[in-house]
């Protein structure tokens, strides 16, 4: 046996005393193992991909600048925001509600006939009835004060308030746009959304 083939047995002798080798060597041998290996890393990617589905979802966002009758306006920033789109008869229904995150402070809107992408006016035109509420403080319910609504002119032609929703993103899963609204409470007092920008999904 010469000094090359003497060095082949050495370096295939040593490969084969790896133990990881061996497992090797025995998986090629045995072809059955290729069935279990296939499994073992089915199994690995099903949980990787139910690990990513079942990863929670960012709810969305609302960002915009409020001012409650004369008082200095302020900034409203929450992921406390939903988006619903429910069915009355033959007509979509747009609502989107935006909670802050410190107080009760809370913005509503209400679009009927709700046909996706475009721009809605409040109180609307025609038929439509859209509406919009700034709320100072959701949790008193029972204080009509706290409440500026944005509703459709009265018998005198007097609207309440008055806003629009543009929607720039909507599809199954998202929505998303801005808006601004203007408002009154019973007592005469007036509220104001500039320019908020929002987005949310709308699967669970």
């Amino acid at each position: 046996m010469n000094k090359s083939t003497t060095g082949k047995f050495r370096f295939w002798r040593s490969v084969l005393s790896n133990p990881l080798s061996s497992g090797l060597v025995s998986l090629f041998r045995n072809p059955i193992s290729f069935l279990y290996l296939g499994l073992f890393i089915f199994a690995v990617l099903i949980n990787v991909e139910h690990s990513y589905s079942d990863a929670p979802k960012q709810s969305g966002y609302f960002s915009g600048s409020i001012e409650f009758d004369k008082q200095p306006a302020h900034t409203i920033n929450t992921t406390k925001i939903t988006a619903n789109i429910s069915r009355l008869g033959e007509e979509q229904i747009l609502e989107i509600t935006a909670t802050s995150l410190n107080d009760s402070e809370t913005v509503y809107t209400q679009i009927k006939n709700f046909k996706g992408e475009g721009t809605y006016f409040i109180p609307g035109d025609g038929s439509s009835s859209n509406i919009g509420n700034l709320i100072k403080d959701i949790n008193d319910y029972q204080e009509k004060n706290n409440f500026y609504e944005a509703t459709r002119p009265n018998g005198a032609g007097i609207a309440n308030g008055v806003g629009r929703v543009n929607i720039t993103t909507y599809s199954n899963n998202v929505i998303a746009g801005d808006l601004v609204l203007i408002g009154n409470n019973p007592a005469g007092q007036q509220a104001i959304l500039g320019a908020a920008k929002f987005k949310v999904n709308l699967q669970p």
